[in-house]
């Protein structure tokens, strides 16, 4: 099983190279646990899933994770700095995009996954780490994570077997003000999606 800190530590290595970025420092975002299956290695039940009704399905074939938030989103977010990718070491054929805030205060993580669906993360449901949830209509997963650096996570389904994986950490914004942070960034990720 692959870890979110494998994930955080690409992170950090790369936004050491562009940026000067150390471990300890904030904005290397990770989004969130790598996907489980159950102990039977069986699908995962729909009790334990949220619901599969969305306003419209949102095809994530060929979408560059970078471009999940729109230039504006990026600014009202004070995500200004060059954003740092990679491929992704969780989801087959996507690309991590790691963008920090300004001040470095936070950063955001971002992958587009169009060969992975939230089910994945049944068991974290099943186990309490992740809460279903909407995002301006589509189901979601949400949690929190205090592996390597404290985050947020949002798990968007926006296909069948098509989810976006958003995490959103910091070592100086309080974890509730992270989360408030995390729900508002995925509401804009919904607005740049249903417009395609």
């Amino acid at each position: 099983m692959r870890s979110h800190r494998h994930r955080a530590a690409a992170l950090v290595a790369v936004a050491a190279l562009l940026g000067g970025c150390s471990e300890t420092t904030p904005g290397t975002a990770s989004a969130g646990p790598a996907p489980r299956t159950s102990a039977s290695g069986s699908a995962p039940t729909t009790s334990t899933t949220p619901s599969t009704t969305r306003p419209k399905k949102v095809d994530l074939t060929g979408v560059d994770s970078c471009s999940l938030l729109s230039d504006a989103q990026k600014q009202q977010f004070d995500l200004v700095k060059s954003p740092a990718t990679l491929k992704s070491s969780v989801y087959a054929d996507a690309t991590l995009c790691s963008i920090n805030s300004g001040d470095f205060s936070y950063g955001v993580g971002l992958v587009a996954a169009a060969k992975n669906g939230i089910g994945e993360y049944a068991s974290g449901v099943e186990k309490g780490e992740l809460t279903p949830t909407t995002v301006g209509g589509f189901p979601a997963l949400t949690g929190k994570s205090t592996t390597l650096l404290p985050s947020c996570v949002v798990y968007l389904d926006v296909a069948d077997g098509q989810m976006i994986d958003l995490g959103v950490d910091s070592t100086k914004v309080p974890m509730d003000e992270l989360c408030v942070r995390a729900g508002k960034i995925a509401g804009a990720i919904i607005q740049t999606i249903s417009a395609r």
